[in-house]
């Protein structure tokens, strides 16, 4: 049932965007990252490509419910709980790459922007890593 629950409220939330679109960026209504906040053009395609992925994913969390409903999966409650989580994080991953692609395409990316995945740490003495 979490399945459903979250897959209804995740596309509810895209079809408001689609409906409504933020017309400017803010950190209340729409989707705000760094990368969406670049410029206008930056923040405008986040908001299409967030609602798109908001709304498919939305969806198929509530299909994979369903499903797990009508095959009397209900009772394995501790793996949904641990797994429903995934598909919140991945439209917003999904559409934090799609941004750096268009802006990458643009030659809009800012300088001081370092991918995630690319962070490297060192270790040094005491409990603060550099």
């Amino acid at each position: 049932m979490i399945y459903i629950g979250c897959g209804v409220i995740m596309f509810v939330i895209g079809v408001i965007w689609l409906i409504a679109p933020s017309p400017n960026p803010n950190r209340i209504y729409g989707y705000m990252s760094y990368l969406a906040s670049v410029n206008e053009a930056s923040y405008k395609y986040a908001q299409k490509v967030a609602r798109n992925y908001f709304m498919l994913f939305g969806i198929i969390q509530f299909l994979l419910g369903v499903v797990i409903h009508l095959l009397h999966w209900d009772r394995y409650f501790l793996i949904w709980l641990l797994t429903f989580y995934l598909f919140i994080l991945a439209p917003i991953i999904m559409t934090e790459k799609k941004l750096q692609s268009f802006l990458r395409a643009r030659h809009e990316l800012p300088h001081d922007y370092i991918e995630p995945d690319k962070i490297k740490h060192t270790k040094v003495k005491g409990f603060k890593d550099k």
